[in-house]
């Protein structure tokens, strides 16, 4: 997603970067594991890091686990300004990692007959949102989670942003987040292209809250967090943050030097993003959810898995694609082989992560940056030459 416009919009107003309710980070307890240091790429996994720290990214946090065993490690800074390290059970921002979450409670609710991925969602909103929005009207649950309704992106709206800057701290209804993609065009007629939109998302905890009578962030508590013992996994603004939490970091001039974006809030806590956890919580997500297999029944988790083409002409990805609530990616490796993972990436304003299953080489691989990749930036190629290193490093 490009904002080279928003960021340009921060600049000439000078917004002040000041730290909200995320307050200053504190050290976190790490119980680390003797095994880590065995693990025969230890050396190589954290030489990566302290590699791409030193060229600037403000935190990382790393885990791995593949058939060698496991391994977690980190370097940098979780709060620059406290002098607060980043470590493996630091909590940062898992931005858009939390639509695997909410497409998987979606499918947990499909079982129960709650929901009905194939019918029209046209009941469950509000008459003004399919009067106002293009392509809602017909659009069904499973086209808003596999991103073929080409329902308009709220998050590339220059007119949010302008918004975020003027109340940083806000936090958003979904009904209000809605309001803008009232009257844009659509992207594509629906359901024939696939194109990512966190519109889609945001929509589908709409019609979760209306349909189930309660709001999607218990649900994902009872659900899936409890369940699987994610004791570190929170829902902003849903949840109070803990003490541990990185700060989020950006390059707002792109001259250099980054400023402390924590409480930038792009509407967090609506389904499409909001979530902070550390990689222990994600890496165990990403396990029961496609490998062990715990969590869906075998014919849902297959309907996640079908997966297609993301086409978008101004931001081509050809080796993305999407099913409902999960991606499909290649990272620069080529289409033809089987270095593909299953998972989801999350890019924010101030946060960055990936958390992934390799099916070829039985690999987890997840991790967290404190920086944000949205936005054009220097320290934005420096994250895409990490991953690239990383996960070459992974299919080797």
């Amino acid at each position: 997603m490009k904002h080279s416009l928003i960021f340009g919009a921060m600049i000439l107003l000078g917004v002040a970067c000041q730290k909200a309710d995320i307050p200053s980070s504190s050290t976190c307890t790490l119980v680390s594991d003797p095994a880590w240091a065995q693990h025969p790429r230890a050396e190589t996994y954290q030489t990566i890091i302290d590699q791409y720290v030193a060229l600037g990214l403000p935190g990382i946090s790393l885990y791995i686990q593949d058939e060698d065993g496991e391994w977690a490690g980190s370097g940098g800074m979780a709060d620059i300004e406290a002098g607060v390290a980043f470590q493996p059970c630091t909590v940062s921002k898992v931005a858009s990692i939390t639509k695997m979450f909410v497409g998987t409670l979606a499918m947990l609710l499909a079982e129960d007959g709650v929901l009905d991925l194939d019918a029209p969602v046209d009941p469950w909103l509000p008459s003004r949102v399919l009067d106002k929005v293009a392509n809602v009207r017909g659009a069904t649950l499973r086209q808003l989670l596999g991103h073929t309704t080409g329902i308009y992106d709220i998050i590339t709206d220059n007119g949010f942003y302008l918004a975020v800057l003027n109340d940083p701290d806000k936090h958003w209804e979904a009904i209000d987040l809605i309001e803008f993609a009232y009257g844009k065009d659509a992207l594509f007629p629906l359901g024939t292209s696939c194109r990512y939109s966190n519109t889609n998302t945001l929509l589908v905890s709409m019609v979760i809250d209306k349909v189930t009578g309660r709001p999607h962030h218990q649900l994902l508590r009872e659900r899936i967090l409890e369940p699987l013992g994610l004791e570190d996994t929170y829902y902003y603004s849903h949840d109070v943050l803990p003490p541990s939490t990185a700060q989020g970091y950006f390059d707002l001039y792109n001259n250099g030097t980054i400023a402390n974006v924590t409480n930038f809030n792009t509407g967090s806590g609506n389904g499409y993003g909001g979530m902070f956890s550390t990689v222990f919580d994600i890496a165990t997500f990403i396990r029961a959810l496609v490998v062990d297999q715990t969590i869906l029944q075998p014919a849902s988790l297959d309907q996640m898995m079908q997966f297609q083409p993301h086409i978008a002409p101004d931001d081509p990805s050809p080796d993305l694609f999407l099913g409902p609530g999960m991606m499909k990616r290649y990272f620069n490796q080529p289409l033809d082989s089987d270095n593909f993972a299953w998972g989801h990436t999350g890019r924010d304003l101030a946060y960055t992560g990936n958390c992934f299953y390799f099916p070829a080489r039985k690999t987890i691989c997840c991790f967290l940056v404190n920086y944000g990749t949205n936005g054009k930036s220097a320290l934005r190629e420096v994250f895409y030459d990490f991953q690239d290193a990383l996960t070459d490093e992974v299919v080797r």
